[in-house]
């Protein structure tokens, strides 16, 4: 079930239209909001209050972004499609580190087929480190129709399957052929066999219309982040505490919800990422200060400007939150906070139109 969440712990101003604090049109900018836990029940309300005097946001300076697509690049892009759609012949021998084995695999612990543990006609390029520390190795001078037993231990800890991890188990499994790869030839042929193309110039004129659209769109975002940066340094900003603290405690409560439905502790996810605790605590506390201060500023923008919010907004919120129509997203998320989110994506692209590019 697809989850709204109205309070997060992320300071990019788009995420606001989906995922930001909610306030109400009083001169006070207070509202109460609910905001849904990882399991879909409600959980506590926050109350976003706070003023804000505004300062520049309409004629702020931003460079333009070359978007075009340079032969280097679509090479480039080619030679990484090439790479990655190797030629496969089937192949008389035993199995070497780089060759595609197909298998079929039942996992056993204790004696037992486990949840997760069973495929069949699976393709595995052997030496990927895909699967764990053995399997892959265990296959290494297997040939076609040969049928062996891997015993293994599953890595402690274990996030895909908190269950197995540490566990000894036994792989069975059975080799259907072997496969050695080749460098692609970029022809008729390998288009052909990648894509619904029937040409090489209609694959690269696909392909490099693809990567155009990919540069227009990371260009909008950093337009969008920087107009919206410097407009949100210009603004002076007073009785946020208690919002950003509400803000910050709700943020903490979902992202350690969000890990223990994985299986993890704060402590693991730290060093995954390579965090200090100390750090994360600023991450949190200088995301909660940025939601506060976003929203209250797009309200105000929204406000002075007399935004009216058209159908367009509504639609493109709708899809940003994977809704087919507004009315849709308003029955998953409310009314008032569907129209939130829209008067937000209004005030967004009202800052970004009347933005000066040089």
């Amino acid at each position: 079930m697809r989850k709204y969440v109205t309070l997060c712990a992320c300071g990019l101003a788009v995420a606001m239209l989906a995922a930001g604090c909610g306030t109400k049109t009083e001169e006070s900018a207070e509202t109460t909001v609910e905001s849904t836990d990882e399991t879909g029940e409600t959980s506590s309300q926050v109350e976003i209050n706070g003023e804000v005097e505004l300062g520049q946001y309409k004629g702020i300076e931003v460079e333009k972004i070359d978007t075009a697509v340079t032969d280097e690049e679509l090479q480039q892009a080619i030679d990484s499609e090439l790479q990655a759609n190797p030629d496969y012949t089937e192949v008389d021998r035993p199995a070497q580190e780089g060759d595609v084995v197909n298998i079929d695999y039942v996992g056993m612990l204790d004696g037992e087929a486990f949840d997760g543990g069973t495929a069949q006609g699976q393709d595995l390029t052997l030496g990927s480190g895909t699967y764990i520390d053995g399997f892959e190795e265990g296959l290494i001078g297997a040939v076609k129709g040969q049928e062996l037993s891997l015993e293994l231990t599953f890595p402690d800890p274990y996030y895909n399957n908190p269950d197995l991890a540490g566990k000894d188990v036994v792989f069975d499994v059975t080799v259907n052929r072997v496969e050695e790869t080749a460098a692609a030839e970029l022809n008729d042929a390998f288009v052909q066999r990648v894509s619904d193309f029937e040409t090489v110039d209609e694959w690269k004129a696909d392909l490099k219309a693809q990567m155009e659209e990919e540069k227009t769109q990371n260009a909008d975002l950093q337009i969008e982040n920087t107009v919206l940066g410097m407009a949100l340094e210009g603004c002076t900003f007073s009785g946020i505490e208690d919002s950003v603290d509400q803000v910050y405690n709700q943020g903490k409560t979902q992202m350690d919800n969000m890990l223990s439905m994985q299986g993890m502790t704060l402590e693991d996810y730290l060093s995954a990422v390579g965090m200090t605790e100390e750090d994360y605590e600023s991450y949190l506390k200088e995301n909660a200060e940025n939601n506060v201060k976003m929203e209250l500023m797009l309200r105000k923008i929204a406000e002075v400007e007399n935004l009216e919010i058209n159908d367009e907004a509504k639609q493109t919120v709708a899809e940003l939150n994977g809704m087919e129509n507004f009315d849709a997203l308003a029955e998953a998320a409310g009314q008032e906070e569907a129209e939130r989110f829209a008067r937000n994506w209004t005030a967004i692209d009202f800052v970004k139109s009347n933005a000066v590019y040089k």
